[in-house]
């Protein structure tokens, strides 16, 4: 991390559990750091004492400061960060920061939006920021992989991103009896439902997961016609 990048204490606004894996914050940034929040798709790096991680932001940049995290637990820096941050607690975290999406490349085209996992998290950020100029873009697809029903976070959201013109797809990846809609990986179910309508030789794609994930995306959007040049990640 560059020495650049300031860093100070956030007050924890809210803490709730996405799902037993996923523990999402809200965090009241101070205003030297808020004003970096310039990008859906940007990150923070959070101090804990037992080390410091990378965490994308999970929440389009706004004028109150507040931004939202999604934490995935297990790992040793977002557990600690999960018993710290209490409702009314502070945070030790950096400004906003990276490229983020290249948002700007999308206007005026179709959107296709792949998440894996907590790589939902700077997606989010995006569907946000999309659904504030929403009539500047064509139509958006939203095809988020996890591993079985339960997985999936966000989901008291997903009606409301629907009814402002956001398609999303859900797409569980393993055996799951209590699921009724379509299975598989995201690339794979992308293709089976024609990308949502869209058209693929002139979308543009944002993708965040694990990095095979967003490989096989690539591929697979190439094969369709999308160009490597408009398939964007956030780092």
């Amino acid at each position: 991390m560059s020495t650049s990048i300031p860093s100070a204490g956030a007050r924890v606004a809210d803490a709730w559990d996405e799902t037993p894996a996923l523990r999402a914050l809200r965090l009241e940034l101070p205003p030297s750091l808020a004003e970096r929040h310039r990008r859906p798709g940007q990150v923070v790096k959070l101090h804990t004492p037992v080390g410091e991680a990378y965490f994308a932001l999970a929440s389009a940049p706004s004028s109150d400061g507040r931004v939202d995290l999604l934490l995935k637990r297990g790992g040793k820096v977002a557990d600690a960060a999960v018993a710290l941050a209490l409702p009314g607690a502070s945070l030790e975290t950096t400004a906003p920061f990276g490229e983020g999406f290249p948002v700007e490349e999308a206007r005026g085209r179709d959107v296709l939006l792949f998440a894996a996992g907590s790589g939902i998290a700077p997606i989010r950020s995006l569907v946000q920021h999309l659904e504030a100029d929403r009539g500047a873009f064509g139509r958006v697809t939203l095809f988020y992989g996890q591993r079985r029903g339960a997985d999936f976070a966000y989901l008291r959201e997903h009606l409301d991103w629907e009814r402002r013109g956001v398609r999303v797809v859900l797409c569980p990846s393993a055996e799951d009896s209590a699921w009724r809609g379509v299975r598989g990986r995201v690339q794979e179910v992308a293709s089976a439902v024609a990308f949502g309508g869209a058209l693929p030789g002139d979308a543009v794609a944002f993708v965040c997961g694990m990095t095979a994930m967003v490989e096989d995306v690539r591929a697979t959007l190439a094969r369709a016609g999308v160009p490597p040049g408009r398939v964007h990640a956030n780092f």
